[in-house]
């Protein structure tokens, strides 16, 4: 056992009257030392950090990470990463990783916007990563360009109100939960999401301007400031939402659509429009592409009291921080008035 030591270990000598240590014949201060060694019990060498590593972290430290889509896409991304490239190192991340994953993904026929939402998680991925673990670089990851993704897509042709009359007269058919949605659509320009996926409490008709709240809730969040606000109900939208309430109370739920009261729920009740208006050519997006076609048709509307209603946010300006009160409901209310179908 003596010997295993004593070649193990390399020839230490002491010169006490030097303050130094010879290790190997060279000389080293006690003092530098004991700093190395103090250095050491307090930052122990860790193991190696990875992509796989930056998830695990993302997913921890992340505010939205309890969200079953939000973890399950950071997880997709990162898969696909990782299998094309390997579980690399951190510190060996290059800006050719991501335009080579980008370019496979191309490939397999992926459309840029698609790319571009996966080149945006990674991005967010790995910056997580060397913020939390004080690695003092910029993302490798950031500033990607995608071929072909701001070519001129597919215009939408125009949603004449005779249009909308034929969609509006379908969806009075009956009363599915589905119909009932885009009624509301149809009058507030709202995405699918924010009726769908409402609670109860935030359809407000025992008020002088019945309105429905968009706001966060335990399903579903929302990415800006303004996509918060409360809209005016008119018309076959406040019908339908009326008709919501009742079927709400009758199944005593807190949901004000209980049948998509559920993460992803708003892609089942979009699937659902999109087939019962299939033989009209219409979508369930269209209802808001054609409401603010119809806010842009006045001329005269502010643009930024149109935005309170339908959530969008232009350029912004010292109207966007000053002032304490904002658009009401009743002008709200008075514009669409004058867009009601």
């Amino acid at each position: 056992m003596d010997d295993f030591w004593s070649k193990a270990k390399p020839p230490v000598h002491t010169d006490r009257d030097a303050g130094t240590v010879l290790i190997n014949g060279v000389p080293f201060s006690k003092e530098f030392l004991a700093e190395l060694i103090a250095e050491k019990i307090e930052h122990p060498t860790k193991a190696p950090s990875r992509v796989s590593t930056a998830l695990s972290l993302y997913l921890r430290e992340h505010p939205n990470a309890h969200r079953k889509r939000f973890k399950t896409t950071a997880e997709l991304y990162c898969r696909y990463f990782i299998s094309a490239m390997g579980d690399l190192l951190l510190e060996d991340l290059k800006h050719h990783h991501i335009t080579q994953y980008r370019d496979l993904q191309l490939a397999r026929g992926l459309a840029p916007a698609s790319v571009r939402k996966h080149c945006n998680t990674l991005n967010a991925i790995i910056n997580m990563a060397f913020k939390h673990m004080d690695i003092d670089r910029l993302s490798p990851f950031r500033g990607v360009k995608i071929r072909g993704e701001h070519d001129i897509e597919q215009s939408m042709p125009p949603i004449t109100l005779d249009k909308l009359q034929t969609v509006k007269e379908q969806l009075l058919i009956g009363p599915s939960a589905y119909r009932l949605v885009a009624l509301i659509q149809l009058n507030t320009g709202m995405r699918v999401s924010e009726p769908a996926l409402a609670r109860l409490e935030d359809c407000v008709l025992d008020h002088e301007i019945p309105h429905l709240w968009v706001r966060r809730n335990e399903i579903t969040d929302r990415k800006t400031r303004n996509s918060i606000r409360a809209v005016p109900l008119v018309g076959v939208s406040l019908a339908a939402a009326t008709r919501l309430v009742e079927r709400s109370r009758a199944a005593n739920s807190a949901w004000l659509v209980p049948e998509y009261a559920y993460e992803f729920g708003n892609a089942s009740c979009s699937a659902a429009i999109n087939k019962g208006l299939k033989p009209l050519a219409f979508r369930s997006h269209m209802f808001r592409h054609a409401f603010i076609d119809r806010l842009k048709g006045c001329n005269d509307i502010p643009t930024k009291l149109a935005e309170t209603i339908t959530g969008h946010r232009s350029g912004g300006s010292e109207f966007d921080t000053y002032g304490s009160v904002g658009y009401t409901l009743e002008q709200k209310l008075e514009v669409i008035k004058r867009v009601e179908v």
